[in-house]
């Protein structure tokens, strides 16, 4: 599936002549009268009381002969994917297009499977669609290395990959390579991926200064589709709200146009509009590679209460220490994490001495904790208590009993040890944890200061 498609019922493929692509499968330029859903690049699927429109646009660029990216919506899966085959190898346009064709049949295979989760029927859980885009990122990598040993001219071909998959008022991400997902959610710009490449990994630990990256990067990938037959993929759920809109793009586009224009030119008008411009920002500086975008709106008027639990939720978490200084995307993974949970009035979370597995975030209510029958402290929401039982199993050091009906978020260790299995997640909550030690540390031997001078 070498271009822009519809799968209405059948995806349409059209190459354009001068090397751009659309989502209508027409050569630009052309009116869409035969397509009488909306204008040029634009398309709405329903999934649980969400609207989703999507736009987009591929151009060849100023410099490359060819255009090696490939890109696909399938309104009815709600599945988006931009993919760029990686350059100065044989076979890069090959590479893509197998990739997101690859990708888009594995996630409409499981098509069922996704409308019993959008719907709240059935057994599939959030992990389980998590797993479906997962598998169908990863086996496409298997697809490109095998047409590639069948097609010995086209040995080493390659391609990144970005997937945006909405099911009902879930978003899940994955991603291969330097290609990227990006969230415009209240008007700040998000990046919810992180490249892989060897000059990001340099930033990463420090080495490479950020204005070293350009000369640096050579589109060196340290992964990408078709080198073996898996790939380990990035993911990413999140909630979406009502007015998130998600732009996709290869690396032509988010290379060349800074954070600030790309978040003026993302929340432009309709969702074609704001690719187009994306891609005409591009060209006006040069567009050494192919460059492409794909914009996503997700448009649901009547959630504005679950936005408000959405946004409370994200807020409670962050006012932690530990997760105050994630990235977004890192808090997103963190919420993925936590439970909301309603606890009744006189009502204990724990008792001293039990062992304990979770820590507690307080959304609404008051708590008490106690120690030895002695009342220590009456927390209010935006307290959080328990948190060391992430890190140690060591017995629950006070009692800690619901004075009034509470609404609370649990993380458990379970979770939290998952997300320190994901490095760059890890190195940032260690270091927050650091910090959270580091507080209580000062604290105490404040109170010790005052409590020898008090004995003097």
């Amino acid at each position: 599936m070498p271009y822009g498609a519809i799968a209405t019922p059948k995806p349409l493929l059209w190459r354009c002549s001068n090397g751009q692509r659309d989502f209508d499968g027409l050569p630009c330029g052309l009116a869409c009268s035969r397509y009488p859903l909306s204008s040029c690049g634009l398309r709405h699927s329903k999934g649980r009381d969400m609207i989703v429109r999507h736009g987009g646009r591929s151009d060849v660029g100023s410099v490359r002969a060819n255009n090696e990216d490939s890109f696909l919506a399938d309104p009815q899966t709600q599945l988006f994917v931009v993919c760029d085959g990686v350059g100065g190898r044989k076979g890069g346009a090959e590479a893509s297009s197998l990739a997101v064709e690859h990708i888009g049949q594995l996630v409409a295979k499981s098509r069922k499977s996704l409308e019993e989760f959008a719907s709240g029927t059935g057994q599939t859980a959030r992990r389980d669609v998590a797993s479906i885009l997962e598998r169908s990122i990863s086996d496409a990598s298997r697809r490109v290395r095998h047409y590639a040993l069948a097609n010995p001219q086209l040995a080493g071909m390659a391609t990144t990959a970005a997937a945006l998959l909405v099911v009902g008022d879930q978003a899940f991400v994955g991603h291969v390579g330097d290609s990227r997902v990006y969230l415009l959610r209240a008007g700040v710009l998000h990046c919810l991926t992180e490249d892989h490449s060897v000059a990001n990994d340099l930033k990463r630990r420090g080495r490479l200064p950020e204005s070293s990256i350009a000369s640096a990067q050579n589109e060196v990938l340290t992964r990408a589709l078709g080198v073996l037959d898996t790939a380990r993929v990035d993911l990413l759920d999140l909630e979406v709200l009502p007015r998130d809109r998600f732009v996709l793009c290869s690396d032509g586009v988010h290379g060349v146009v800074g954070d600030e224009l790309m978040q003026a030119l993302g929340a432009r008008g309709d969702v074609q509009r704001a690719a187009e411009e994306l891609i005409e920002a591009a060209l006006q500086k040069g567009a050494p590679d192919n460059a492409t975008a794909v914009v996503v709106d997700v448009l649901d008027d009547a959630a504005e209460d679950r936005a408000m639990r959405v946004r409370r939720r994200l807020e409670a978490i962050q006012s932690v220490t530990m997760f105050r200084y994630l990235a977004f995307a890192d808090l997103m993974r963190v919420a993925g994490i936590a439970r909301e949970l309603r606890w009744p009035a006189g009502t204990p979370f724990f008792k001293e001495s039990d062992p304990g597995d979770s820590m507690y975030i307080l959304l609404d209510g008051s708590v008490g904790v106690s120690k030895s029958g002695l009342e220590l402290a009456m927390l209010k929401p935006g307290a959080h208590f328990g948190e060391m039982a992430l890190i140690e199993r060591a017995p629950r050091s006070a009692t800690v009993v619901a004075k009034t009906d509470c609404d609370v978020l649990v993380i458990e260790r379970e979770g939290f040890y998952g997300l320190l299995a994901e490095e760059t997640t890890a190195v940032k909550l260690l270091w927050g944890l650091v910090r959270m030690l580091n507080h209580r540390l000062r604290l105490t031997s404040d109170e010790l200061t005052h409590l020898k001078m008090g004995l003097q």
